[in-house]
């Protein structure tokens, strides 16, 4: 009696659900995402905030690798393409040295960080543009 299709392809299936659960990293259904180290903070509003920054410095770097021929090519506002990171912080920030979880001394230090944020948007983008002038495309 030959074996149905269907019962193939639930075998293949759960042979290959097994095989991603022997993986050292994990199964592809348990994969970490970047903010699984935040949950491990205590009520610490601080390091919670400079791993935030931290995070978003990442992912400011990740896109202007991902989209940079966009950034030099579309003609797209700068939100859409290449956003800035450092307005939601800023507002974060000040908000929690107004609830007082953060000190003054803390709210410098991340204010600092998001002028570095906003300078490495600012760079990025000047670097596009600059390849877009070269190019001769309208900006």
């Amino acid at each position: 009696m030959p074996v149905s299709p269907i019962v193939r392809i639930y075998v293949l299936i759960l042979l290959v659900l097994s095989g991603c659960k022997s993986w050292n990293i994990g199964t592809i259904f348990e994969k970490e995402d970047k903010f699984s180290e935040l949950r491990t903070y205590e009520d610490d509003f601080g390091s919670r905030v400079e791993v935030f920054l931290e995070l978003a410095k990442t992912e400011l770097e990740e896109n202007y690798k991902r989209k940079k021929f966009f950034m030099i090519r579309e003609d797209q506002p700068r939100q859409v393409l290449h956003p800035r990171k450092d307005i939601f912080f800023r507002e974060l920030i000040n908000t929690a040295h107004k609830e007082e979880k953060i000190s003054e001394e803390q709210k410098k230090h991340y204010l600092k960080k998001c002028d570095e944020l906003y300078d490495l948007w600012d760079k990025h983008w000047r670097k596009a543009d600059q390849k877009a002038r070269q190019l001769g495309l309208p900006r």
